[in-house]
C-alpha cells in the first residue's frame, strides 16, 4: 500500500478516493471502503483512502474531541488489511478546515486526479461543516468523476458508527462492540 501525508505528495496516474475520517474502520467504514474498492475496479484505478491523523474536532472543538478508537498507526494497519491500495493521511489545521466546500473538490479532483468519490450518507467536509453528500454528487458531473454516497450501515436498529462503538465499548457490550469492530473477509 502506498502512503501520503498530503495531496502534494500523490503521484498515482489517477483513483478512486474514499472520504473519511474512519475512526475504528468499523462495519460501516468497511462498506464504504468495499464500494471505493468496487468504483476502483471498475473504472480501473487505484483505490484510495483519504483520512486525517487526528479526529477534526480536536482542532476544531477540543472539549467536544471524541477518544479515538485507534492509533493512527492501528488506522494505516487496519485499512492496509482491507486491501486499498494507497491512504493519504494528512494532518488536520484550521486553515484546512477553513477551505470551501466546493474549492476543496476541486482540489482534491485536480491534485489526485480522482475518477470517483466515494463517501458516507452522513460525512462533512470543508468551511463549517457545509460541504456534504448533496454537494458531492452534485459536483460530479462538472468536475468529472462519479459519485457513490454509502448507506447507513444498521446493526440492531442502530447506525454503525464510532459513536455507537464508544457507547458499545464504554458500556462494557464487548461481544457486540467486537463484532462490529472486527475486520473480516478483506478485499
Amino acid at each position: 500500500m502506498r502512503f501520503w501525508r498530503d495531496e502534494e505528495q500523490f503521484d498515482l496516474p489517477s483513483c478512486v478516493v474514499a472520504l473519511g475520517t474512519f475512526d475504528g474502520v468499523h462495519k460501516g467504514h468497511q462498506a464504504l471502503i468495499r464500494q471505493a474498492m468496487e468504483l476502483a475496479r471498475e473504472l480501473d484505478t487505484a483505490c484510495v483512502a483519504y483520512t486525517f491523523y487526528e479526529h477534526p474536532l480536536r482542532v476544531l472543538c477540543p472539549e467536544r474531541a471524541p477518544r479515538m478508537l485507534l492509533s493512527p498507526f492501528e488506522k494505516r494497519e487496519k485499512l492496509q488489511a482491507m486491501g486499498i491500495d494507497g491512504l493519504l493521511m494528512r494532518n488536520f489545521t484550521p486553515e484546512y478546515a477553513a477551505t470551501e466546500p466546493v474549492t476543496y473538490l476541486e482540489g482534491l479532483v485536480s491534485r489526485m486526479r480522482v475518477k470517483g468519490v466515494v463517501a458516507g450518507f452522513n460525512y462533512t467536509f470543508g468551511a463549517g461543516g457545509r460541504g456534504n453528500a448533496d454537494l458531492i454528487r452534485s459536483e460530479a458531473d462538472r468536475l468529472g468523476y462519479r459519485a457513490v454516497i454509502v448507506d447507513a450501515v444498521m446493526d440492531e436498529g442502530d447506525v454503525v458508527s464510532s459513536t455507537l462503538l464508544r457507547r458499545l465499548k464504554e458500556q462494557g457490550e464487548t461481544e457486540r462492540f467486537t463484532r462490529l469492530f472486527q475486520l473480516k473477509d478483506p478485499r
